[in-house]
């Protein structure tokens, strides 16, 4: 599966502005696990779910063609709702 960030005019990964504590790598994890998946704003989706290390984060995506690549609008840590949402979702932590 390949990767595109959204990035800022002077080149860094636009989540990474706000949310610097969230890296790259751990977005990336949150892909190998089952999410739960809602639509959002301008045909994005908002998934949530956790890294390897079971840190929650909520990631806003597009799917490319054939969902082979996914474009990265941006991410953030999971508040309370968002797992709660997760855990009614998917069910438990994988």
């Amino acid at each position: 599966m390949r990767f595109v960030f959204a990035r800022e005019k002077d080149g860094k990964v636009h989540f990474r502005k706000r949310h610097p504590d969230v890296a790259v790598r751990e977005v990336k994890e949150v892909f190998h696990f089952r999410m739960a998946v809602q639509p959002t704003y301008g045909g994005a989706l908002k998934g949530i779910g956790h890294t390897r290390s079971r840190r929650f984060l909520v990631v806003i995506f597009k799917w490319g063609k054939n969902k082979d690549t996914v474009f990265v609008v941006t991410a953030y840590p999971a508040k309370r709702a968002h797992v709660e949402v997760y855990l009614r979702t998917v069910g438990e932590i994988q």
